[in-house]
Formats: C-alpha cells, structure tokens, sequence
C-alpha cells in the first residue's frame, strides 16, 4: 500500500512512503552508485556506535570537567585507531571573561563531593536516617554549577519558587527550600533576597505527553553561571518531593543534611577533530562537517551519546571503506567535530573564521538513537531555517525517503536489498519525518546569519527520558544507530562527491520536492486567506522565491548547464502559475526611500549562546526595553525564533519591509512595528547597521 501525507498546516511531512521517479527501481538508492550503497550498508555497525554509546555514558560530560576530558581522550584514542587524518584537539581558553563572538566564554565547573540526608530524631538529637543524593553513585543529583557548602537545616516548600508570591508568611532564611523550578531562577528570590541555606529541586522533565508521568525520574539540574553562583541545589525526584511536601502539610519537621565540594575553574573548550582530506586539489579545501555535542550529564546516552558516537562510526567506517580501496577517496574534505553544545561550536566558528568559511554543509546529529517503543522517540530530518534556502536538506531527506521505503519494506515481510536492520537491534519501520527548522542545537550556530552554512539537523523528539538520569544506554537501538549512520553517511558521501554530472538527477528531485513544499504554502496560504488575500500572497510569494534560491544554491558546489538554467526556469514559471501566484521575478526589492540593514562583521554568532545571553546582557546593561516581538506568537512560531530568523534575514539586500514580509511568510503574520523596534534595537547595541537606499544609487552604508 502507497501512502504519502502532506501535512499542510504543520511543521512536519511524513516522507519515504511512496516511490519516487529518482529512486522507482527497488533497492536503488538516490545520488549514489549500487556499489557504494553496498559497501556504507555493509560496514556501519549500529552495534559498534552502541558499545561507543555505552563507553560515553561512563563520565559524566560537563563543560571543561575531568569528565569531558576523559570523554575527549576516548574520542581521540578510536580516531587514531581508526585511521582518520588530522586527528588532533582545538584547545580554546574559558575563563568566564575571553568573548567568542557573542558567546561569553563559560569557566569549567567540577564537583569532588556531594550528599544531601535526611535526619531523624533518635533520642533527642538528629542523625542521619536516609541518603538522598549522592553525586558518586548518581551525578545528576547536583545541580551543575553549584557551588561549595553546607547545611543542616529544615525543609521549607515554596512552591515553584520562582515569585515574590511563593516566599510570602515563610521563614526561609537558614533553610533548604523544595521547589519545583529550575535551582538557578529559584536561586534569585530563594537565596539572594531571603538568605536560604540551599535548594532542592524537583523541576520534572520536559514537557511532553509523558511529561511528569514517571514521578521517580531525577532532571538534570542548573545554576547559573554569571555571576558565580553563592549557593549549591540538590536535584530530587518528583516522587520524593510529593511525599516530603505531604509530611510538611501536617506539621511534620523534614530537616536535611548537605555538603557539597564543587566550583566553577577557569579551563578550556577542547574540541576533537579529524578529517578524511579530499582529493581532489581543487575542492579539498571545502569540507563537509559532522556536528554533534560532546558534553552532558551522566548517563546521557541519547542526549548526546548516540550523536557522538553514531558519526564517530561513520568516520570509521568510510575511512575504512576509502583505505582499503572499496570506496573512491571523495573529493571533497569530510570532517568530524565534537564540541561541547552551541557554546563550543560558537567559540570554534569565532576563533577562526576560515572553519566555517570551507564548510559546504553540515550534518549534525543531537538524538539519534532512542528506541521508540521505549522513548516514544520519532527521529526528524530537520531542514536549515527558511531564511538559508539549500538543496542539502533534499540530498538527506531523499535519501531518509529511500531508508523509510527499505526499512518498511523489510518490516512488513519483504526482502528489501537494504534493509538497515542491525543484528543487535530492532527489525522495526523507521519511519524518518521532515520537519521544518527548529532551534535547540549546535545547528542554529551553524546556519546563522554570520556563517550562513547549510546545516541539516538529525534528531530525536520527543525522548521521555531526556535530560534525566534514566537516560541509559538500554534504551538504544542499535538499527535506529545503523540506520542514522547510514544517512549521514550516504548524504556527506553524495556532496563530497557532487558534480555538474550529478545536477540533473538532483535537480528532478529538487522540483519533486519543489512541489510537495509548494502544496504545503498553499494549504498555508488558504488558512491565511481568510483573514487577509496579502497575506496568502506574500506566503505564496515567499515560497516561489525560497525554491528560487534552493536552485541557486547548487552553485556552490557545482554550475548547472544553461540548458538546466533554462528548464528550471519554465519549471518556477509553471510552479508560480500552479499555486497562483507572482513569479520570482515578481519579488519585491529595495526601493528609493527604503531603509536597508546588514549585518557587521564582528561580533560574530547568535543572539543568545549557551549559559549565556549577549542580546539580554545588552538590554540591561544599555537598560534597553525587551523587544516586543521576543514575546509575539505568531501562527508557525514566535519568540526566539521569530529573534533568530528576523537577525538572519539581516543580509544588506533587505529593507525593512522587505525583512518583515519574509518573517511573516515563514512564521505567520507578525506585525511590521514590532520588527522595526526590533531592527532598531539590534542597531542601537551594535550588531547591525542601516542605510536608506536612493533612487538609481543603490544601498549605500
């Protein structure tokens, strides 16, 4: 049975159900030889990323920690023995004072010891009757960041913890507060203003349909970072919080004993890198990057073993495949990287701008591995953001179709040539989804503005067990590893590879898609049309323009023949009278008496890094007003990524206007005045400057 779903008013389309005209005949995967397909499906070993998985799960990951830096050594120690080139550690200083672009760099934090007890009355003095925590046996169950201390105290709850209503007819001051919120907002009114001893917290996973239905689950806890944080936060369980909160609403007297050893340390973001240099002369300087984050609480095994292992697997097996002559060496450079989340990405791309310069594309993996049974995991293709048209998001999505259909196939009792099924996994469907851009990983330092790389994101989500201690290598797939291996593989195998002669079947599949995407803005422009036809027409016109810019892409890596010029040309004309709508050549442009922005070269990277905020630190330092469009929901989206796109947009082609109707097409209407002030706030801190453009003069800055 053929199914195919467009889903028209969501952010996600289910993909690889039905064939395809570049990929009809059974078992012949998109861009890429049979022999090469047969030789990436018979080398990867989802087990093999499994035990690497296992071996990750073992330190407890934090920033610029002894156990970061044991993960480094292991990473380095299986590239060496692997085989990759260039194999070596980028050492940036972290200090909590040196900038990366607009990342402040974060200082390393370790913790020796860590216990919280409960005490009980024994004869009239309090002793020890229960361990709560313990950072040896489970490290989670100290918030990151703590800092040095100690308590014997009383247990008081204040709710959430997080307002001035939560504190009101409580005598906090000396005591552990329990509250349901994050330690480092709580530590704000708890410990700044009403002098608590510490923290202990439940904030329960993140939100999902399973959110909060295991009470035993333990989240990975944080304090901030700047300033240094005066105080130390246990983590607890949902289920441990319910039953202390029972026994203070009867008047009983819950008093815990903590001591912590712990503190931030001026270090270092290490980041392992290896290479399987290109050979053609030519291109070898234009690399294809494996992305992923290094760092976590311990176990971590989806949340981001399974990333860093799985392209670690990948890195061995074509590094094998290419030395012992199975695979041609590809002409393009294929590079690997492991660097703690954002933050360390931000730092790499900063300290020296040429990385991100020779980077074609990227292929980054953050959750790749959960069982979905267990995890309830549905593993996205995630696309770059609207605002960096790319045919790379076609190359993977094509090729994800192409293991949808083997993998099905497999499931339902067929005999697919490729099957993808690891020995050591499961034999299920894997069903990949595309889904429009969504920020959370090191992708969005990628793909923004002041790198502006095509970055496709592989993920899990949702992972009920994200971010908490359950988070173990038990509820790994070795096939869902196998089956991420592959597709990251193949995907940075057919770019390194890509030439003129590979245009013409790329292109077909780029107008396929073209027209699934374009059916996708039509649903959309019909639900705008009820309220306003100039909305509908400038979602449609956004559209037209986006496939425009997704041909013109090809052009970094390969020129199309004028004759592809040509038909792709009638094909956009066609496309623009199918969804009735102005043609490309309709868009509008710059005008006399416009205002234009673009974006200054330094400093570089997003708004907002990891543990830090350069956009927020501005507004209260300069004691600027919050933007009003950091709050907007609009139809697809709002707030941060309504921030993240509208600075992206920020490209010294677009006026004001222009950058307001593009936001409004990728996110739903969003009122001009509010990107104005916003525009205008980005210039009065320094990240972007404006220029009116004049008639017959061009922007002049």
């Amino acid at each position: 049975m053929t199914r195919q779903l467009l889903a028209g008013l969501g952010t996600a389309v289910l993909i690889g159900i039905g064939p395809s005209a570049a990929t009809a005949r059974e078992g012949v995967a998109p861009f890429l030889s049979d022999a090469v397909v047969a030789a990436l499906a018979g080398e990867l070993s989802g087990a093999t990323a499994k035990r690497t998985v296992q071996e990750l799960t073992l330190h407890h990951r934090q920033r610029g920690s002894r156990g970061f830096a044991a993960a480094v050594e292991a990473v380095v120690e299986r590239l060496r023995a692997y085989g990759l080139e260039e194999v070596e550690v980028l050492s940036l200083a972290a200090d909590g004072e040196i900038f990366y672009g607009t990342q402040r760099s974060r200082p390393g934090w370790d913790a020796e010891f860590a216990e919280l007890w409960e005490l009980e009355l024994d004869g009239g003095e309090w002793v020890r009757r229960r361990r709560i925590a313990s950072y040896a046996d489970r490290p989670v169950t100290l918030a990151q960041d703590s800092t040095s201390g100690a308590a014997v105290a009383e247990l008081v709850d204040v709710g959430e913890g997080t307002t001035a209503a939560d504190y009101e007819g409580k005598e906090v001051r000396g005591r552990f507060v329990l509250a349901g919120a994050q330690p480092g907002p709580v530590a704000r009114l708890a410990v700044a203003e009403h002098g608590a001893a510490g923290i202990v917290s439940y904030a329960p996973n993140q939100r999902s349909a399973w959110w909060k239905e295991d009470e035993t689950l333990v989240r990975w806890g944080h304090l901030g970072t700047f300033p240094p944080p005066t105080t130390f936060a246990f983590m607890v369980s949902l289920q441990q919080a319910r039953d202390w909160q029972a026994r203070l609403a009867v008047g009983e007297v819950v008093r815990l004993d903590g001591r912590v050893e712990a503190g931030q340390h001026a270090s270092s973001y290490d980041i392992p890198t290896a290479a399987i240099r290109g050979a053609d002369p030519a291109l070898a300087d234009q690399e294809i990057v494996f992305s992923c984050h290094l760092d976590h609480q311990l176990p971590g095994a989806n949340d981001n073993a399974s990333g860093c292992a799985t392209i670690l697997e990948v890195a061995r097996s074509l590094a094998k495949l290419v030395r012992e002559g199975r695979l041609p060496r590809p002409r393009r450079t294929i590079r690997f990287i492991w660097p703690a989340e954002i933050e360390g990405t931000i730092a790499l791309l900063t300290a020296d701008t040429r990385f991100a310069e020779r980077t074609a594309a990227v292929i980054h993996m953050d959750m790749v591995g959960g069982d979905a049974e267990t995890t309830k995991a549905v593993f996205h293709v995630t696309r770059s953001p609207k605002s960096l048209p790319t045919f790379v998001n076609d190359v993977a999505e094509e090729l994800a179709r192409f293991v949808n259909r083997q993998s099905e196939d497999f499931a339902g009792g067929g005999s697919p040539r490729f099957p993808l099924a690891d020995p050591e996994g499961g034999k299920e469907a894997w069903l990949a989804q595309v889904a429009d851009f969504s920020a959370g990983s090191d992708h969005q330092v990628w793909a923004e503005g002041s790198f502006r790389v095509p970055a496709i994101y592989f993920n899990d989500w949702p992972d009920r067990y994200i971010h908490t201690h359950a988070d173990s290598v038990a509820n790994i797939d070795a096939t869902k590893l196998l089956r991420a291996a592959f597709v990251g593989a193949a995907s940075a195998y057919a770019l390194a590879q890509l030439d003129s002669d590979a245009l013409p079947e790329l292109v077909r599949v780029l107008r396929r898609h073209g027209l699934e995407r374009t059916a996708e803005a039509m649903a959309r422009a019909d639900q705008l049309r009820q309220s306003s036809a100039d909305d509908a027409a400038n979602h449609l016109r956004f559209q037209l323009d986006y496939e425009r810019r997704i041909f013109d892409s090809l052009g970094r890596f390969a020129e199309p023949s004028p004759e592809l010029r040509r038909n792709q040309a009638v094909f956009l004309t066609s496309l623009a009278t199918i969804a009735g709508a102005p043609g490309a050549e309709r868009i509008v442009t710059a005008s006399g008496g416009e205002r234009v922005y673009r974006r200054r070269a330094l400093p570089k990277g997003p708004l907002s890094g990891f543990g830090y905020s350069y956009f927020e630190d501005k507004l209260a330092s300069e004691e600027i007003e919050r933007p009003q469009l950091l709050d907007r929901q609009a139809l697809w989206g709002g707030g941060s990524n309504l921030a993240y796109e509208a600075l992206n947009l920020v490209d010294g082609e677009r006026s004001e206007a222009r950058i307001g109707a593009d936001l409004s097409a990728i996110f739903g209407p969003v009122p001009q005045a509010e990107v104005a002030e916003f525009l205008r706030v980005l210039e009065s801190i320094g990240l972007i400057d404006s220029a009116w453009v004049m008639p017959d003069a061009g922007v002049s800055f």
